[in-house]
């Protein structure tokens, strides 16, 4: 009797083990839907990029150097409660808590459940698990990855390399101004200081997805900030406006 008593308390706690444990992982495809408590979800994307994009607010955010973001974007239409992990050769890559990344995320509770993963230039994911709060498991194998073609245009960078060296403001535009315009007299300045002050660096800031618009970020020597907004059409500034920011 003592036994059987043993042998049930046994199986008792095995049973337990087995449904806190969740159930049988599930193989899920991308753009599939599958149910998590019988609502539906959807992998829509998984997506590589350098440069993230918030339009609305006219902001980027630049992968660290040698460094890549891997964006997975899921379709929760009910706002379900579920987490995004994702693999590498069977180790978990931990998602980037960055704050700032939420300005680049669905806005909650509009029917999206989506992650960024910071991850080394030579590197990726092979695996992504969706989990519910019972730890029940909807595993995607070797998502299918896309790749951002967002990208600062060559014109562009060459500008903020020319900050790289003391220079003046608008000397470091003056070789991308359309042809037979000089560039004081497409420029408009709304600040108060020199427009075209000694400058020690720069930044991209924002570029519209059509490449029109161009916002950069300028330091000048006592490290007050100017915003530059410029216009391109094939290749060349058209415009540009130069607009205090704040002081660092």
């Amino acid at each position: 009797m003592k036994n059987k008593s043993i042998l049930a308390a046994s199986f008792f706690a095995v049973s337990l083990t087995l449904i806190s444990c969740g159930e049988k992982p599930q193989n899920i495809e991308m753009g599939k839907e599958f149910k998590v408590y019988e609502n539906p979800i959807t992998v829509l994307k998984v997506e590589e990029i350098k440069i993230l994009r918030n339009d609305k607010d006219s902001t980027l955010l630049i992968a660290p150097n040698g460094k890549k973001y891997v964006y997975a974007e899921v379709k929760n239409p009910k706002n379900e409660m579920i987490f995004i992990k994702a693999f590498n050769k069977d180790v978990e890559v931990k998602y980037d808590d960055d704050l700032s990344l939420s300005d680049y995320k669905h806005d909650i509770d509009k029917g999206f459940t989506d992650d960024y993963f910071l991850v080394d230039d030579n590197s990726s994911i092979d695996k992504l698990v969706i989990t519910d709060p019972s730890e029940t498991q909807f595993v995607l194998t070797n998502p299918k990855i896309t790749k951002s073609t967002t990208a600062i245009s060559p014109e562009a960078q060459k500008i903020v390399d020319s900050f790289a060296k003391e220079i003046n403001l608008l000397n470091a535009f003056a070789p991308y101004v359309k042809d037979g315009k000089d560039v004081l007299s497409i420029t408009k300045d709304e600040g108060d200081l020199p427009v075209n002050r000694l400058s020690m660096k720069a930044e991209v800031n924002y570029f519209s997805p059509d490449g029109k618009l161009y916002i950069f970020k300028v330091t000048d020597i006592i490290k007050n900030i100017a915003k530059v907004y410029t216009t391109w059409e094939n290749g060349k500034i058209t415009s540009i406006v130069v607009k205090p920011h704040y002081r660092k």
